[in-house]
């Protein structure tokens, strides 16, 4: 009886270890680390407005990477939100924007594509492709005449994986484990005094 509980034993461990390789528990989220942003007024060949530049450095989970090369296209998703402090009631929202990027690989050609607004770029390696994900210029995000004092004002960048443009099975299980997580939560941008407009709006 010893014996076999010994053997029992020894299973079980086994049976542990094998779930752990394969469903690893504890997992940080992957997070998105930003590395700078900024907030400009114009932008050369551009309609007039308000325009961000920001930049994120992260490393995208092995499960995403193995799901892209399975064919299954990625989505990120920049978003800028403009609020404008009130001392009566909650902050208003005055601006929000989101900037939508697709992320694809071809099996049959090895190679990736990044697609935003239409316009579509292909890359021999990962490496090459990421950069246009992890950053955006001349990102149009508001008209003018909506920042009056800078100060009245709160602006915030965000990024993070679209988990709503995976397949349905996917967003099940996306939901139970951090692999299948990318963001990096709000942060705060500052409001540069040349972005303001002369005669404010109420």
């Amino acid at each position: 009886m010893s014996a076999l509980r010994q053997q029992f034993a020894a299973l079980a461990l086994a049976l542990t270890a094998g779930a752990a390789l394969l469903c690893p528990t504890g997992a940080a989220a992957a997070e998105a680390t930003l590395m700078s942003a900024q907030i400009t007024r114009d932008e050369p060949g551009e309609r007039p407005g308000l325009f961000v530049r920001a930049s994120y450095e992260f490393d995208l989970p092995q499960p995403l990477i193995d799901a892209l090369h399975r064919g299954i296209p990625l989505y990120f998703q920049h978003e800028f939100t403009l609020t404008k402090g009130r001392w009566y009631w909650t902050d208003k929202t005055v601006a929000e924007s989101r900037f939508n990027i697709r992320l694809s690989f071809d099996p049959l050609t090895r190679r990736y594509r990044v697609s935003y607004n239409g316009l579509s770029l292909n890359f021999d390696t990962f490496e090459q492709a990421l950069p246009l994900i992890k950053n955006i210029r001349r990102w149009r995000v508001a008209d003018h005449g909506i920042v009056g004092a800078p100060s009245d004002f709160n602006a915030e960048v965000s990024f993070r994986l679209d988990v709503s443009k995976l397949p349905k099975p996917m967003q099940v299980t996306s939901g139970d484990s951090d692999d299948w997580t990318l963001t990096s939560g709000a942060n705060r941008v500052d409001i540069p005094a040349e972005a303001a407009d002369t005669e404010p709006e109420d």
